[in-house]
C-alpha cells in the first residue's frame, strides 16, 4: 500500500464549500496514483498519520501533499508526528510542494516567500501570496544531475508550478537534483535513503487526448489549457518504481 498524506489545514475541511473542492482534489490524486501503482492508495489527513500507524497499515511508500494554507496558520507542534516520520521512516517518501518544504524544514532548512513582487507587477490569481512573486504555470525545470526520479525525462522536463514559498537553503545530508531560475531548490534527495522533495506538482500531469484536467490545472489556467504535459506522470511512476510499487507501463 502507498499512503498519500493530506497536509491541508483543518479550517479548509471545516468550510463546506472549500471542503468539497478539497476532497475532489484529493480523490483526483488518489485515482491518478492508483492508475500507476500496483497497490492501493490510502489517503489520510496528516493528523492521523504516525510512524506506528504506517507500520500497522503496511505502507511501503509515502507521498506528502502540497497545501494552500500558510505555515503560520498551523498550531505549534502540528507537524511533530510527520517530522518524526520524515526523519525516521525507512520507506521511500516523496514530498510535493508544501510536502517538499516540510521535508526540508524537518531537516533544519528555512523556507519563505521567493521574493516581493516588483513595483507595478501583477500577482497571479489564487492561493493567497498577495505582494509576493509566484512561480505559476507549466514551466521547465533544469535537472542538475541524473537520478532514478528523473529517469526518461531529459534535462528540462515540464511540471506545474503554483507556489510563492520556497526552501531557502539546501539541508545538510541532501543533494540538489533540479532548479529553476526563480526557485533554486526545485528537487532534492537525501544522500543515504530514498527521501525526495519536489517543489512542483507532478500529480497535475496531462496526458495526450485526456479531456479531464486536474483541479490544480483549473486553478492556474481558469480559461482552460489544451496542451499535453505528461512529465509528471513519468516522475510519479519513477518514484513508485523506486518504492517497488509501480505497475509496469
Amino acid at each position: 500500500m502507498i499512503c498519500y498524506v493530506d497536509i491541508e489545514h483543518e479550517d479548509v475541511l471545516n468550510d463546506p464549500e472549500e471542503r468539497d473542492a478539497h476532497l475532489a482534489w484529493a480523490m483526483d490524486v488518489q485515482l491518478r496514483l492508483e492508475e500507476l501503482a500496483a497497490v492501493p492508495c490510502l489517503v489520510q489527513h496528516y493528523r492521523r498519520v504516525t510512524l506506528a500507524r504506517l507500520k500497522d497499515w503496511g505502507v511501503q511508500a509515502l507521498i506528502i501533499s502540497g497545501n494552500a494554507s500558510d505555515w503560520e496558520s498551523y498550531p505549534a507542534g502540528a507537524f511533530d508526528a510527520l517530522f518524526e516520520i520524515i526523519r525516521e521512516a525507512d520507506i521511500p517518501i516523496l514530498g510535493i510542494c508544501g510536502g517538499h518544504q516540510l521535508i526540508c524544514m524537518a531537516h533544519g532548512a528555512p523556507a519563505g516567500p521567493i521574493r516581493p513582487l516588483a513595483p507595478g507587477a501583477k500577482n497571479a490569481a489564487g492561493l493567497g501570496g498577495e505582494g509576493y512573486f509566484k512561480e505559476w504555470g507549466f514551466l521547465p525545470v533544469d535537472v542538475l544531475q541524473p537520478d532514478p526520479l528523473f529517469e526518461g525525462l531529459g534535462e528540462h522536463p515540464v511540471f506545474l508550478e503554483m507556489h510563492y514559498w520556497e526552501v531557502k537553503q539546501l539541508p545538510a545530508e541532501f543533494i540538489l537534483l533540479a532548479s529553476t531560475a526563480e526557485c533554486g531548490i526545485q528537487a532534492v534527495r537525501h544522500r543515504r535513503k530514498p527521501l525526495y522533495g519536489v517543489q512542483f506538482h507532478p500529480e497535475a500531469f496531462i496526458l495526450p487526448g485526456q479531456r479531464y484536467r486536474s483541479p490544480l490545472v483549473r486553478i492556474v489556467y481558469p480559461g482552460g489549457y489544451d496542451e499535453a504535459q505528461p512529465d509528471g506522470q513519468v516522475l510519479l511512476r519513477n518514484f513508485l518504481r523506486i518504492a517497488g510499487a509501480a505497475l509496469s507501463p
